[in-house]
């Protein structure tokens, strides 16, 4: 018998809409311990999906912004706050992923681990006709293996 993700899935609908702010983002990844979130629109359809890395992207200079800053590195933790702050009234829909990566839940979890490996992703929206109904992430993965499901201890 194959295990599918619909079967596994957190069916919490931990998410962000398009219009939230990167602060709002923010909290919910504090909250809910969580690096990642899907985008969704009023229908609470899948838009987007938003990573700590964007955030910190968005927030970090690059390195010519660096070079040709007058003090090259120092007071570099005071523009690291200064951009954040800046960003954190910002709509999400500014930088999330825009079409995102994610399955349906049908998807088999071999699929699912191959696609994470793939893709070098840790959580995965799950969409029934492009419509959030979960995610899926490496930690159910490793559950799924500890409690015995996927592993033989003979």
């Amino acid at each position: 018998m194959v295990t599918t993700v619909g079967e596994l899935m957190n069916r919490d609908l931990t998410a962000v809409m398009e219009n939230s702010t990167i602060n709002e983002a923010i909290d919910i990844f504090y909250l809910h311990n969580v690096g990642g979130l899907p985008v969704v629109d009023a229908n609470w359809r899948l838009v987007g999906f938003l990573s700590e890395i964007d955030i910190l992207r968005a927030a970090t200079p690059s390195y010519l912004e660096v070079l040709t800053q007058s003090s090259f590195l120092s007071g570099e933790e005071e523009e690291f706050a200064r951009q954040m702050k800046k960003l954190g009234g910002l709509p999400v829909r500014d930088y999330m992923t825009k079409s995102p990566t994610a399955v349906e839940s049908y998807v088999s979890l071999m699929s699912i681990s191959d696609l994470m490996i793939r893709k070098h992703l840790r959580r995965l929206p799950v969409v029934e006709d492009g419509v959030l109904v979960g995610i899926i992430d490496r930690r159910v993965l490793w559950n799924f293996i500890i409690e015995g499901q996927g592993r033989d201890d003979g």
